[in-house]
């Protein structure tokens, strides 16, 4: 049966592209690349670069979350919320979404002096997130469905999953190698722990207000349940990973010096394949709550920077992806 369910998954591929689904995951697609990509490509070409024009090509990074919201609208209005609540979740956001852009650069030294224009721009920047994390308050029924639980945990417990296991997998096996004697990757050497707390606390909610809420709306909150109608969990992860991985293009090879093809095949195959899975996993675990993959998501771009790590985590991320697959029998399509 589990054999049957996977070939008829595999055989249905073609035929739901040119499906309601497949028009919909399509023109999803084709909005956040065009947005991304027009974006970057322009902005590279000028010089932008890390550590150089950051808060430029951090616009293009909207494409996902504006496509899905562009998407979602469902022009209902049965929902009755005042404009003052908006405005207020949009206040509550937008500056503390600002002084983590600015002070995250600070630290980093890439920006040690801000000039009244970066901050001007960085201001226009940080009321993306703002107005993406308002939308919890949306008039909108579609924008409202899509966005509300970005803002609201629902359940604890996957929240905690979601932030605390990739930690768990980076420091357990980097003592036990502590204490065997055997070295540690460890990005952040020369600061001491009061700065590097500081340090790691900015650059996780950066990675949570300036990458997960521009990505996650769009590649977990609308393409994935959107394929989910049609495929199993592990296909429509396989699914996903195809564009996030392309997605990323302009910012791989258009920059100067570019990135090998190795560092693709680490970073952009296996790393997003296993990330994939994993997203869907806590996606689904969690009842579709678009925070928890949120703060999984900032936390892969934050804790293997921040925090001492041994090789061997690879192999135990790669364990703990084929748990899950068989735990929660990922390859079986959903009922109805």
């Amino acid at each position: 049966m589990e054999e049957s369910s996977l070939k008829t998954d595999a055989g249905s591929v073609a035929n739901s592209l040119s499906s309601s689904v497949g028009r919909q995951a399509a023109a999803f697609i084709a909005i956040a690349f065009g947005i991304s990509w027009l974006i970057w490509i322009p902005a590279i070409r000028l010089g932008a670069h890390p550590g150089t024009g950051e808060e430029i090509l951090a616009f293009g990074t909207t494409g996902p979350a504006m496509a899905a919201i562009f998407l979602s609208r469902s022009r209902r209005r049965a929902r009755t919320v005042g404009l003052a609540a908006r405005l207020l979740w949009f206040g509550l956001l937008w500056a503390p979404c600002w002084a983590v852009y600015i002070l995250s650069d600070k630290m980093r030294g890439v920006t040690p002096n801000p000039s009244l224009r970066f901050c001007l721009i960085v201001a226009v920047l940080a009321a993306i997130p703002a107005w993406i994390g308002s939308g919890a308050t949306s008039s909108d029924t579609g924008v409202w469905t899509l966005l509300r639980t970005l803002a609201i945990p629902q359940n604890w417990k996957w929240q905690a999953v979601a932030f605390f296991s990739l930690p768990a997998i980076l420091l357990i096996p980097a003592a036990i190698m502590h204490a065997l004697g055997k070295p540690l990757v460890l990005q952040q050497t020369s600061i001491s722990v009061g700065p590097w707390i500081a340090y790691g606390t900015l650059m996780f909610f950066r990675g949570l207000f300036f990458t997960a809420y521009f990505e996650e709306p769009g590649w977990r909150g609308y393409l994935l349940p959107c394929l989910q109608r049609n495929f199993s969990p592990l296909v429509a992860s396989l699914i996903v990973w195809v564009p996030w991985a392309l997605w990323h293009a302009p910012l791989d090879y258009g920059r100067p010096g570019g990135r090998n093809l190795m560092f693709y095949l680490q970073t952009r195959v296996l790393s997003l394949i296993l990330m994939s899975i994993v997203l869907t996993w806590l996606y689904n675990r969690s009842g579709g709550n678009l925070l928890t993959v949120a703060i999984f998501h900032a936390g892969m771009d934050t804790f293997p920077f921040v925090l001492p790590y041994s090789p061997i985590s690879l192999p135990l991320v790669v364990v703990w992806v084929l748990y899950v697959i068989v735990a929660d029998k990922m390859w079986r399509r959903p009922s109805g």
